[in-house]
């Protein structure tokens, strides 16, 4: 585990077949080495295809822009994602 704000901490994470161990700050460059701008462009290339399904489908006009937002990501399914991360 890093740094990320996002993952709970130590004791969260402990089970009886699970030990976790937190790494020195800054170091995921050096241990994965996948994070040198590899994951970065592919996340990139999801996110305007995302935007692009989404101005893409079928608007009427009428409805809120928040409301279509809530209603796009609630379709979307994780095989539409998973088509996206290939095509990313």
């Amino acid at each position: 585990m890093d740094n990320a704000p996002a993952h709970p901490d130590v004791e969260t994470l402990n089970a009886e077949n699970i030990n976790c161990i937190f790494m020195p700050r800054n170091i995921t460059t050096i241990l994965q080495s996948m994070d040198q701008g590899v994951i970065e462009s592919m996340k990139r290339h999801y996110r305007k295809q995302l935007l692009s399904k989404f101005f893409l489908e079928d608007d009427d006009g009428e409805e809120e822009a928040e409301c279509r937002i809530v209603q796009f990501l609630r379709a979307l399914t994780l095989k539409d994602c998973v088509y996206m991360i290939n095509e990313a």
